[in-house]
C-alpha cells in the first residue's frame, strides 16, 4: 500500500473493519492508513454481487464518514453511566411515569413522554430529550467530528452515527430502566390544546417503557393491552396531542401524506421484504409534542436572540404554483382555488376528495412544488408547519442543529450569556448544516434503491400493475402497487406510434393513435431487466396483441 501524503511505502500492514463482514480474496479495496500504521476499510471495489457491501458501497458514494478518529473514540469511551455527581442539581424525575415511542427498529431514542394532570382541565407534559450537550463540549473532538458529519444516516442494514456508539446507543439513549440525563421541556396546556406557558430544565429521568408506535395505536385501538398508568397516560396524551394538531391545520399548516420506504434485510444484506411504512397516530402523537417543544425553545430563543440555527421553510414561489397549477388541469385533478393565499390554497387541494392513486399522485406533486426546509442563523418562518420562530431541539443524538440549540437552552437555565455571538459563524454553520442532511438524504434514498433493485431481480418474468410517476422523452416510470420500487417503460419498443411527452410533462400522446399515457395512470407490466450496480429497472407495458408490435428487447448499455 502506498501513502501518497508521507511518500512511503509501510509495505505489508494489517486491514482491519468493524462490520461483521471482510472483503474476500480478489477484492479490490480502497482503505485508510493511519499514523499506527494500520489500514482502515473504506471501500469495497467490484463487489457488487454481495449485498452484504451495499450500505459500505452507498456510504462511500456519498462520502459519509464511516470511521471516527481515535481522539473522538477515546474521548466517548471516557464517560460512564450518571452517577450521583452528574444528576446533582438536577430537577429528579425518576419517580415520574415516562416512556419512549419509536419506531421497532429504533437503535437511539431521543425523546421520551410524561404527563402530570393539574386539575380543571390543564396538564403539564414532558418532553424529555437526551441530554447530548452535557457529553458532547463545544469545541472537543466530538463536538468537531459531529459537526463534520451533520447528521446520523439511516441505511437498511445499519445506521452511520453522528455520534460514537457509547453515546448514540447507550448513554444518551434514553434506554428503560436506566438513569438519564435530559434537557425538559415542560408544557402546560389545556385540553384545546392551547399552550399557557412553559419552562426549561436540566433534568435526570428512567423511561419506564420502551414502546413501538406499533403497539401504542392497538392499545389506542383497544387491540393490545398495555399497563395500566401507561394506558391512563396515553389516552390525555391522544386527546392533547389531537387539539394541537387541529390548531396547527386550523393556522394554516399542510396536511402532506407521503408514505416511507422501509427496507427490512437479513444480517447477510438480503432483502426481507420492501413495504411502505402506515402512517398511524401515534406517529401523530409524537410529531405534536416534538413540534411543540421546537416551537417553545424556538420562541423562547427568538426572545433572548440567543443564538439559535433555526429550521426555516420559505413559501413556495409563484412560478411554481402556476406549474403545479397547469399540471393538475391537465390531469384532470382540482385546481389551486386561491393562488394568491398559497397555504390556504394548498391546504384545500390536499383536502380534495380522491381515490387512493390519485390522492398519492396529487400529495407528490404539491410536495414537488414547495421549496426545501433548510437551517438558518435568522427566522424566517416555516411555511409548511404555518409558524414562526421554530428550530429543531428534539434529536440532539442525530441532528447536530439540535445540539447546537442544546446549548443555548443550557444557557439560559444557567444564566449565561450565548455562545453562538458570532453570526458570521453561525450562518456558516447553517450552510454546512442543510447541507450534510441533504447528502444523508440522498443516501438513505439511493440505498433503499440499490435494495429495491435486489427485490426486482428476483421477479424477473414476472407480471405486476402500477401506476405511472414521471416522464421523460423516451417513455415513463412506474411504481409497482405490491412493493414500492420504481422502473422504466421504454414506451416506444411495445406500442407502434410514436409518443410526445406534452409541455406540461405529465402526459404524453401517440401521433398516430392518439393514446394517452398520464401520471396516475394504472398500467399492467413485466419486470424485464434489473441491473443492480446501476440502479436501473427496465419494465415491459403489457398491452393487448393487436395494439402491439414485434417487440424487440434491447439491453441498455
Amino acid at each position: 500500500m502506498f501513502d501518497p501524503a508521507k511518500r512511503v511505502r509501510p509495505g505489508i500492514v494489517p486491514l482491519t473493519w468493524k462490520r461483521a463482514h471482510g472483503p474476500e480474496d480478489g477484492d479490490f479495496v480502497i482503505a485508510e492508513i493511519t499514523e499506527d500504521a494500520r489500514a482502515h476499510l473504506i471501500e469495497v471495489l467490484g463487489a457488487e454481487d454481495r449485498p452484504e457491501w451495499d450500505d459500505a458501497t452507498v456510504a462511500s458514494q456519498f462520502r459519509l464518514r464511516q470511521r471516527f478518529p481515535t481522539a473522538v473514540e477515546h474521548e466517548a469511551a471516557g464517560f460512564s453511566e450518571p452517577g450521583a455527581r452528574e444528576c446533582h442539581g438536577r430537577v429528579d424525575l425518576r419517580e415520574h411515569l415516562v416512556f419512549t415511542i419509536d419506531p421497532e427498529d429504533a437503535r437511539d431514542h431521543d425523546d421520551a413522554l410524561s404527563i402530570r394532570s393539574h386539575g380543571q382541565g390543564r396538564y403539564a407534559v414532558g418532553i424529555h430529550i437526551a441530554d447530548v450537550s452535557h457529553y458532547v463540549a463545544a469545541g472537543s473532538p466530538l463536538d468537531a467530528e459531529a459537526e463534520a458529519r451533520g447528521t446520523s444516516c439511516y441505511l437498511p442494514g445499519g445506521v452511520v452515527p453522528m455520534l460514537p456508539e457509547k453515546l448514540s446507543s447507550d448513554l444518551c439513549s434514553l434506554r428503560p430502566e436506566r438513569d438519564r440525563l435530559a434537557l425538559s421541556v415542560i408544557a402546560d396546556l389545556d385540553t384545546h390544546g392551547v399552550l399557557h406557558g412553559c419552562r426549561f430544565e436540566e433534568t435526570v429521568i428512567r423511561s419506564r417503557h420502551r414502546l413501538s408506535y406499533g403497539e401504542v395505536q392497538e392499545a389506542l385501538d383497544g387491540k393490545r393491552q398495555l399497563p395500566a398508568p401507561v394506558l391512563h397516560a396515553l389516552e390525555p396524551l391522544r386527546a392533547l396531542a389531537r387539539a394541537l394538531r387541529r390548531n396547527r391545520l386550523k393556522a394554516g399548516a399542510l396536511d402532506l401524506d407521503v408514505s416511507e420506504t422501509k427496507a427490512w434485510v437479513d444480517e447477510n444484506g438480503e432483502v426481507l421484504r420492501i413495504e411502505r411504512r402506515e402512517h398511524l397516530e401515534s406517529h401523530e402523537l409524537i410529531e405534536e409534542f416534538m413540534l411543540l417543544a421546537n416551537r417553545c425553545v424556538g420562541s423562547e430563543g427568538e426572545r433572548r436572540k440567543a443564538g439559535l440555527l433555526y429550521r426555516v421553510h420559505e413559501p413556495p414561489q409563484a412560478g411554481k404554483l402556476a406549474e403545479l397549477d397547469t399540471m393538475l388541469g391537465v390531469l384532470g385533478l382540482p385546481r389551486i382555488g386561491h393562488p394568491h393565499e398559497p397555504a390556504r390554497a394548498l391546504q384545500s387541494l390536499l383536502a380534495a376528495p380522491l381515490d387512493p392513486a390519485h390522492r398519492h399522485l396529487l400529495h407528490r406533486l404539491v410536495l414537488r412544488s414547495l421549496t426545501k426546509a433548510r437551517y438558518l442563523e435568522r427566522d424566517l418562518g416555516h411555511f409548511g408547519l404555518a409558524t414562526r420562530e421554530y428550530c429543531h431541539f428534539t434529536s440532539p443524538i442525530r441532528r447536530y442543529p439540535d445540539l447546537h440549540n442544546h446549548r443555548r437552552v443550557r444557557e439560559w437555565i444557567r444564566g449565561r450569556k450565548s455562545g453562538a455571538w458570532d453570526p458570521a459563524a453561525l450562518a456558516e454553520r447553517a450552510t454546512r448544516c442543510s447541507a450534510t442532511e441533504q447528502n444523508a438524504a440522498d443516501a438513505e434514498r439511493e440505498a433503499v434503491k440499490v435494495k429495491c433493485m435486489r427485490h426486482l431481480a428476483t421477479r424477473l418474468g414476472e407480471r405486476a400493475s402500477g401506476i405511472i410517476t414521471g416522464f421523460v422523452p423516451r417513455g415513463f416510470f412506474v411504481e409497482l402497487d405490491d412493493v414500492p420500487a420504481e422502473g422504466f417503460v421504454r414506451i416506444g419498443e411495445y406500442l407502434d406510434d410514436y409518443f410526445v411527452l406534452e409541455p406540461s410533462g405529465v402526459r404524453m400522446t401517440g401521433r398516430r393513435t392518439r393514446r394517452r399515457f398520464a401520471l396516475g395512470d394504472a398500467v399492467a407490466v413485466i419486470v424485464a431487466r434489473v441491473d443492480v450496480p446501476a440502479r436501473e429497472c427496465d419494465l415491459a407495458l403489457v398491452v393487448p396483441e393487436r395494439q402491439g408490435r414485434r417487440r424487440h428487447h434491447r439491453r441498455s448499455t
